[in-house]
């Protein structure tokens, strides 16, 4: 048992020195003043741009294809302008932030066999929200959520028209280019 007193003496000071807390230092990254990445989920795929205009301050430009026609050679796409806000918090990783803008709708529509089609187009206010986490310099991952002042079409009288409004909502995983 004395022989082995050392040893124990020596890996409980060991073990002591490695639970000591090293001093962690915080995570810097470079500012960047454009973003260009893609945005999709199951119905909707798009790609995004935004430009920084200062700490908290962007725009971002999002376009959009949306993939749940229920009739051959019918097609949704949208165009999203937010002026964007990023909540200031103190973990750099984090980039929460808050948009307010415009949303352009586009619904082409084509009933086949009688030769009816047209596009109806629609310009109305929309916003969004998200969380990115920046996991380097160059890169980041996040969910964002766009909302807008959507319509439901319904074919009245030889065309397809706007029947009411709904809100849209489309949440989307995120991917970005920081440049």
């Amino acid at each position: 048992m004395q022989k082995l007193l050392p040893f124990f003496l020596c890996s409980l000071t060991v073990s002591r020195l490695a639970a000591q807390e090293a001093p962690i230092k915080p995570t810097v990254y470079r500012k960047y003043t454009v973003a260009l990445g893609i945005l999709g989920n199951p119905k909707v795929l798009g790609v995004q741009a935004e430009g920084r205009f200062g700490p908290h301050f962007g725009g971002r430009l999002v376009a959009t294809q949306v993939f749940d026609s229920h009739r051959q050679n019918e097609f949704s796409a949208g165009g999203i302008g937010l002026l964007t806000y990023y909540i200031p918090l103190k973990n750099p990783r984090l980039e929460p932030m808050l948009g307010i803008g415009g949303v352009y709708s586009l619904y082409h529509w084509d009933l086949g066999s009688n030769g009816n089609k047209g596009t109806l187009t629609d310009f109305n206010v929309g916003g969004g929200m998200g969380l990115n986490l920046r996991f380097s310099n160059d890169f980041r991952a996040g969910i964002n959520v766009l909302f807008a002042n959507g319509f439901v079409a319904d074919y009245q009288a030889d065309e397809m028209r706007v029947a009411h409004r709904k809100l849209l909502v489309m949440p989307a995983l995120t991917f970005d280019i920081l440049l």
